[in-house]
């Protein structure tokens, strides 16, 4: 009677033991499964360059600054092409005075498409279409950049430059959202995640920077002139 108890306590232990490794082997099956994971990474900084607004407004309008800030930020600008374009003058009684001076209070509207070649490993695609929009005024500017499309596995990205006047120059803000379609095993989609954010915080970090040395290349510059060569 002992043994025959015995024997089945022994039965029951196997058995769980079993059933312990093929739960075992179905999790470790689930989570090693390839699934299709979007990954976004969003990142925002704020910064003061010291320049005061109205010299910064200039140098970000009349220099080439989308290249600046495009190519340190990883990529190749290859186009930009002017969409729209609207100038409000009705609050600037001497504009061209004005203009010459940097002081102008003219506001600007515009809209440009912009291609970009992208030389990043995780993307798999060569370029990328963007719309930006910006609304430049005396006492603020706003620019949104956004794909217009998917490229590769790059589902969306977007970037927003404001700036304001500041006691010590020009407050800055830069953020960043951006999205993209991996293909990893369910157990390494957090992992894809930090890539993904760390690579938002790499982009929007190297675009302050990009700012930073930007202005700071111009700001000593008494009369700041057109690049007529290229787009801003």
């Amino acid at each position: 009677m002992n043994r025959n108890a015995w024997t089945t306590s022994r039965v029951g232990t196997l058995v769980a033991i079993v059933l312990l490794v093929v739960a075992a082997v179905a999790v470790a099956v689930w989570s090693l499964r390839p699934v299709s994971h979007l990954a976004i990474g969003a990142h925002q900084t704020r910064f003061v360059v010291p320049c005061d607004y109205d010299k910064f407004r200039q140098i970000m309008v009349r220099k080439n600054a989308t290249a600046a800030i495009v190519e340190r930020s990883g990529m190749e600008l290859i186009d930009v092409q002017i969409r729209d374009l609207q100038v409000d003058a009705s609050a600037d009684d001497r504009p061209l005075l004005n203009a010459i001076r940097g002081k102008s209070k003219m506001n600007l509207d515009a809209i440009r498409q912009i291609r970009v070649r992208l030389d990043d490993p995780a993307i798999d695609a060569d370029e990328l279409a963007l719309r930006q929009q910006a609304t430049i005024e005396a006492d603020s500017m706003n620019v949104v950049t956004k794909s217009i499309a998917a490229a590769g596995n790059l589902e969306s990205y977007q970037t927003t430059l404001e700036a304001r006047p500041s006691d010590d120059g020009t407050e800055v803000q830069v953020t960043v959202e951006m999205k993209v379609r991996v293909d990893v095993p369910k157990l390494f989609t957090n992992r894809a995640d930090t890539r993904v954010q760390e690579a938002a915080e790499n982009a929007i970090n190297e675009q302050a920077r990009s700012i930073e040395m930007f202005i700071a290349e111009h700001a000593d510059k008494r009369l700041i002139l057109p690049d007529l060569g290229g787009g801003n």
